[in-house]
């Protein structure tokens, strides 16, 4: 209810309170006005002059809420609102309150009132309310509050046209403080974003750079810990690639965390979904939660990172102490750091994918069988389901596979791990010397045997015994081999004592041992002893989605054994080495990426550092890609197709006709007859 006329005492009252608000601002209208000073001065006098028990300034923030920055109260007693943020549903509320017009309420809690509204005032402690909204140019920047907390209480209609007044003149230095704070704000986030830029352009390796921004977004932002967190290959997984404590210093991730899987924190998807800042407070129960798993953090940040418009990972900060809420500086600052690691990212040429691998590579079993194909996971699976078992285990696969890795591995998880493990290859032992290898020899058993020689099972008692090759042993030695796996008993070459021994055999194959029985090469009983519990690793050209993951591991490996500073490897090479079928498997890759290494000329490894069998794969792969040749089948004679596929594939290797020829899978000189045959205008193509 507004009632019509006041005293004259309370107009002198409101007009000496006007005049003090505008010396608050005439003196500074040229400088810059101190916002925080401005408001809550003219709260205070307008708190005073209307009598109220507590008027406050509410600001629209992001995401439809308000919040109350500023406020006056009469006495110590009132209820203190500062620092409240209100959700509200703007759209709903407007649509039975005009938000643009000042709002006079006698009885917040009269009959009738809109449910949001009276839930809105009992929030605020209102029980009887004036709300001025604050007004420029038709933009809505806030709301202007007076409030009694208990009794209601009768607005007079002088009372609101003076206070819109005050709204004017607040609105005005409000806008133009704000303005220039932000173009100030802006200088000083462009001023910091470009002394990080600066660095990062000192430095050359991508691990160097984002340790040293996440330094800096510490003490800039003051925040206790910063973390580069990478999503993997497929996305569901966060690991985190650099860790820093202000007060610790650089850590290794796998010191201080383990990578978070997003289908058991659904709310870390919300950056890569919104990509937006996520921002947690231990005021909210559900951030409270994940603020748990941040170092026991009480608040937080999850800044997106991109690259190349695909989400690679998110920058995280973390404060260990409770703090005020974010603002809107702050998010600005740390999102223009993340902004600055992506670039960097993308000046290195780095793809998202190489990124990934290097938080993949942290996961790997014990970095030493590398790999997150599906069927790399199901030879680790079958590896650890039978490690911790005394069971004789077959390694089958071609050679470079990593058969040797694997039963380090299987070794590694097992009861006797601390036990000895001995490695023999059977393939580089001369068959005349294999029994004695395998079961020692007695002093005098043959010319050269000077003194008594213990065997490699004698060593391995107790551990594990890893037979490689074992197809190569010599049917003599197969013989001796399948005794003792029948009881565990043998005597060495010259000797007549029965010796026993507690070992564990895994053997390994790079041959069918079947098709060596038929040839009679390989004993069926011994083969059988050693079949209780088959692996099969598969070639690398069966699992080429690991091929970017081993390269990075190789790559790793060869820049710190040479000292070159190269960074990474461009997407082009990568996929020239996705397409080769890499017969050698694995240790051939090893051998190429040396290799690449040791040639290339700049910080990338790029295709003209690969193999020169490596190019061509990719160039017939490209070729078989970007040419097409289509065929009306019942209208085109055979000789018309390949008189055309010969003019096409010259036409892609601009007339070299020997590459042309290797394309197509001929000979030169049959090439030149084809060639004459069809046209002489296509032979001068």
């Amino acid at each position: 209810m507004i009632a019509e006329a006041i005293s004259l005492e309370r107009k002198l009252q409101m007009y000496e309170a006007r005049e003090r608000i505008l010396n608050r601002i005439n003196p500074e209208i040229n400088t810059a006005i101190d916002l925080d000073k401005f408001l809550q001065g003219t709260v205070n006098e307008l708190g005073k002059m209307m009598q109220v028990d507590r008027c406050d300034v509410m600001v629209f923030r992001k995401d439809s809420e308000l919040k109350i920055d500023f406020e006056y109260r009469a006495h110590p007693d009132i209820p203190s609102s500062v620092g409240l943020i209100i959700p509200v549903d703007f759209q709903r509320l407007s649509s039975s309150i005009k938000l643009t017009a000042p709002i006079a309420i006698e009885d917040t809690e009269a009959p009738g009132r809109d449910p949001l509204f009276r839930h809105l005032a009992r929030t605020l402690q209102t029980r009887s309310l004036l709300v001025m909204p604050i007004i420029l140019s038709n933009e809505l920047l806030g709301l202007l509050g007076f409030h009694q907390c208990t009794a209601t209480r009768r607005w007079f209609a002088e009372e609101i046209q003076f206070v819109q007044s005050i709204a004017h003149l607040i609105a005005v230095g409000y806008k133009y403080t704000r303005i220039y704070q932000e173009k100030e704000k802006e200088a000083e986030v462009n001023k910091v974003l470009l002394e990080i830029a600066s660095d990062i352009n000192a430095q050359h390796d991508l691990a160097a750079i984002t340790a040293q921004t996440i330094e800096r977004s510490l003490m800039l932002l003051k925040a206790d810990v910063g973390f580069l967190g990478l999503l993997d290959s497929a996305e569901k997984t966060i690991h985190f690639s650099t860790v820093c404590f202000a007060s610790e210093g650089l850590l290794q991730p796998q010191e201080k965390s383990e990578p978070l899987e997003l289908s058991d924190y659904p709310l870390l998807r919300r950056p890569f979904i919104d990509r937006r800042t996520l921002l947690l407070s231990s005021k909210d129960d559900m951030s409270r939660f994940y603020l748990r798993k941040f170092f026991s953090g009480r608040a937080a940040m999850a800044i997106p990172v991109v690259v190349k418009d695909r989400m690679l990972g998110l920058l995280g900060l973390v404060w260990f102490e409770d703090r005020r809420p974010f603002s809107d500086f702050e998010v600005n600052l740390a999102e223009g750091i993340a902004n600055q690691i992506a670039i960097a990212m993308e000046r290195e040429q780095l793809s998202a994918e190489v990124m990934r691998l290097r938080g993949e590579l942290n996961m790997q079993v014990g970095n030493t069988f590398i790999g997150s194909s599906p069927k790399v996971r199901q030879v680790i699976e079958m590896a650890l389901n039978v490690a911790d078992t005394n069971t004789t285990v077959l390694l089958e696969g071609e050679s470079g596979t990593g058969k040797e890795l694997l039963s380090s591995f299987i070794q590694a998880n097992s009861s006797r791990h601390a036990a000895p493990f001995v490695k023999v290859n059977c393939g580089a032992i001369p068959e005349n010397l294999m029994e004695s290898e395998l079961f020692g020899h007695e002093r005098g058993a043959f010319t050269d045997a000077r003194s008594r020689r213990i065997g490699r099972f004698e060593e391995a008692n107790l551990g594990t015994l890893f037979l490689d090759e074992v197809a190569e042993m010599s049917p003599a030695a197969q013989v001796k081999l399948l005794r003792v796996l029948q009881d565990g008993t043998f005597t060495r070459v010259g000797g007549s004592e029965s010796l026993k021994v507690d070992v564990r055999i895994i053997a390994a194959t790079n041959v069918d041992l079947k098709e060596a029985i038929e040839r009679g090469r390989f004993r069926a009983d011994l083969y059988y002893r050693l079949n209780v519990y088959p692996i099969r690793l598969p070639a690398l050209r069966e699992r080429r989605e690991d091929i970017p993951l081993l390269a990075m591991h190789f790559l790793d490996i060869y820049r710190k054994r040479t000292g070159k500073l190269i960074s990474g490897i461009s997407e082009s090479a990568l996929q020239a080495l996705r397409l080769y079928n890499w017969p050698g498997n694995v240790r051939e890759l090893g051998n190429a990426i040396e290799r690449a290494v040791i040639i290339a000329k700049g910080r990338m490894i790029t295709v003209d550092d690969l193999p020169e069998e490596v190019i061509a794969a990719a160039d017939s792969a490209n070729c078989r890609e970007r040419k097409m040749l289509e065929i009306e089948v019942g209208s085109t004679d055979l000789e018309s197709v390949e008189k055309r596929l010969i003019e096409m594939t010259l036409e892609y290797t601009k007339g070299d006709k020997t590459k042309a020829a290797s394309i197509l899978g001929i000979g030169r000189k049959t090439l030149y007859r084809k060639l004459e045959r069809y046209s002489s205008s296509l032979s001068r193509v």
